[in-house]
């Protein structure tokens, strides 16, 4: 094996396991009495699945816009995605970049794992079978049959019994990495999370049963500082609040919030997602943190 594989590998075992550690030690953004007002100010209120004015019944905290309350950790999360039974820790605002990581090179090194071990036992074969050829499309053009061609494949595997074995679980297990690891990159592409896209499943649901209305907040917005910051991080605020009905009429309260007639929402696309800035920007957000918007 030539150095530069050997250092490639050496590599890619290690780094998984640092960005492991970090993911698993790292505050995901546990939220308490003293950082509160900093949580407050990541994320406006989108009004839509995330509401002023709620407090935590655990933590007896005002809940800021996108956190969760985790059962396992019991504490509030900022941005809090799921809680990971591999890492042992939620992953959220303060840890989720680590825990993409994780998944990243995890996947690459179950790919280079399984690459490696495909390329030993082809040398079994060859080595076995000079007359076949030296590539595998030359024994293949060989092989009188599909049967034949695993055949040998399988012969190889009874000669490298250990080898076979991890190589056949790398193969088995690197698309549930890469699966796990594509899903997260469509959250973010999305602008969500796992736990606010169960949210947004649930208004799906009743917007299809006709009971979901929205209409434009106030340009000129008072905020009620008792229950929400005066300016946060995130560079857009909400222009729209969508509420549900019980029996399918727009909401008759005249202090609801927002302005002009009620509008009857059937599907998602008619919501604006406050949280999706574009996919590069949802990306920035995971890695660097929300930009910095003009105080309000």
């Amino acid at each position: 094996m030539a150095t530069s594989t050997q250092v490639a590998a050496v590599i890619l075992i290690i780094l998984p396991y640092i960005f492991c550690y970090l993911a698993a030690s790292s505050d995901p953004g546990h939220i308490t009495p003293s950082n509160h007002p900093r949580e407050m100010a990541l994320y406006p209120y989108d009004f839509t699945i995330f509401y002023p004015g709620h407090h935590c019944r655990t933590c007896h905290l005002l809940k800021p816009a996108r956190s969760k309350h985790c059962s396992i950790c019991k504490r509030c999360v900022a941005k809090q995605d799921h809680h990971c039974i591999f890492i042992n820790n939620c992953v959220g605002y303060g840890n989720i970049h680590w825990f993409l990581l994780l998944l990243f090179t995890t996947g690459l090194l179950i790919a280079y794992a399984s690459y490696t071990g495909l390329n030993l036992l082809w040398g079994e074969i060859i080595q076995a079978f000079p007359d076949r050829g030296s590539s595998w499309l030359d024994v293949f053009r060989k092989s009188p049959s599909w049967s034949s061609y695993f055949g040998l494949w399988g012969w190889a595997m009874q000669q490298m019994t250990r080898m076979s074995a991890v190589t056949l679980l790398c193969l088995l297990t690197n698309p549930l990495v890469w699966g796990l690891l594509g899903y997260h990159i469509y959250l973010i592409w999305a602008g969500t999370t796992t736990n606010e896209s169960l949210k947004w499943s649930d208004w799906q649901a009743e917007m299809k049963d006709g009971f979901v209305f929205k209409r434009k907040l106030a340009e000129d917005r008072q905020k009620d500082l008792s229950i929400e910051p005066a300016w946060t991080r995130w560079p857009a605020e909400s222009q729209q609040t969508v509420v549900r009905t019980e029996d399918g009429r727009p909401p008759q309260d005249a202090r609801a919030m927002g302005v002009g007639d009620w509008q009857r929402v059937w599907n998602l696309a008619e919501v604006e997602n406050l949280y999706d800035l574009g996919f590069w920007d949802n990306l920035g957000d995971v890695f660097r943190g929300p930009r910095r918007s003009a105080r309000i």
